[in-house]
């Protein structure tokens, strides 16, 4: 067996099923695909509520939270439901604060004072990065179309929905060690359905997500969910077997013109991969178990074969949210501030972490 032959992980993760197949479209887009009616469903408004639930809690009015509150109280118990809750509690923190609350001599509670003034006005909404969230949402519809010309609508859907639970999955997480910011953010979003329609919920988890981190982590949400897909495919035994170009489909226009002529073939996300396939390793593996690989960005049979190892332990899910992780998309800074430091292809002096034992690509 070649290092690029993934034919066997379906035998060491789970079991390709006839509705999961049929939902990747292997041979392209359908030949009726019609791209203006697809990027009218994605952009389709939904009612003032999305573009509310888009907003910063500090950024609502009294007004606003109240048609929150109202939708929460028409849900069934469950995560969108709890999801509007902790909006809403992220409202009410950042204008009277989180300590516990005061009573006076008789045991009564009383009534906090405000820390900061109320909107009273409602405020446009606008992304992260500035732009007006109707024009930036045209934008991102034309990326996921361009994506379902070549992977059908659905896949490219269900790209989207899985990488948009991911990213507001991490962002979530990453309020654990920024209590401050945390004050101000609320979960985005309840997780997606994995459906392929681009439904309200859809759209509105679109929405939410560049209002509040910027156009760029929609279009990296894209990329990732793409790759998670193609990790499923190899681990049944389908889609494309050469690992570069794999990351390359899914994540190559996010850092430069993918048909541009390179010297060597270094790559962020191929360094990226290689740090993914280091981190699950050792951590899956152990030291003992697992000599490391060098992160030069350069994708080849070394690479290839500690990879194989690293998906059949880990699963697609894990090994995509490493590969997140080590793109800097799980970095919540200002938009447009992307951070690796451990990124060789920014400094290609540095030395590769290497066991001693290991050799290169």
């Amino acid at each position: 067996m070649t290092p690029n032959d993934f034919s066997n992980l379906a035998a060491a993760t789970a079991a390709p099923t006839t509705s999961r197949l049929r939902r990747r479209n292997h041979t392209g887009g359908p030949s009726g695909f019609d791209r203006k009616a697809f990027i009218a469903q994605l952009t389709q408004a939904d009612g003032g509520l999305e573009d509310i639930l888009a907003k910063r809690p500090t950024d609502l009015t009294e007004a606003e939270i109240r048609k929150i509150a109202e939708r929460r109280l028409s849900l069934p118990a469950g995560t969108e439901k709890d999801a509007l809750f902790r909006i809403e509690q992220a409202f009410y923190d950042g204008v009277y604060g989180d300590d516990a609350a005061e009573t006076d001599g008789t045991g009564r509670l009383v009534q906090p004072t405000a820390k900061r003034p109320v909107k009273t006005q409602p405020v446009p909404a606008r992304t992260a990065d500035g732009m007006e969230l109707d024009r930036a949402v045209a934008s991102l519809a034309k990326r996921v179309a361009d994506v379902a010309e070549t992977e059908g609508a659905r896949s490219a859907v269900r790209f989207l929905q899985n990488g948009l639970s991911m990213i507001s999955q991490a962002h979530t997480a990453s309020r654990d060690t920024a209590p401050e910011s945390a004050r101000d953010t609320a979960p985005l979003f309840a997780d997606l359905k994995d459906d392929g329609d681009a439904g309200p919920k859809t759209r509105g988890a679109m929405r939410t997500m560049a209002a509040r981190l910027g156009t760029p982590k929609v279009e990296e949400a894209l990329a990732l969910g793409r790759f998670e897909a193609a990790l499923r495919d190899l681990t049944q035994g389908s889609g494309e077997t050469a690992l570069d170009k794999t990351a390359s489909d899914a994540f190559a226009d996010l850092f430069r013109d993918p048909k541009a002529a390179r010297p060597i073939p270094r790559t962020e996300e191929g360094e990226s991969l290689q740090m993914s396939v280091n981190d699950l390793g050792r951590a899956l593996l152990g030291d003992q178990d697992f000599p490391l690989i060098r992160e030069d960005g350069v994708v080849g049979p070394k690479t290839e074969a500690a990879f194989k190892r690293v998906l059949a332990a880990a699963g697609p899910r894990r090994v995509a949210e490493a590969m997140g992780r080590n793109l800097g998309f799980f970095m919540f800074e200002a938009p447009g501030r992307r951070a690796n430091p451990r990124s060789l292809l920014q400094s290609p002096a540095s030395p590769a972490p290497m066991n001693p034992n290991a050799g290169g690509m």
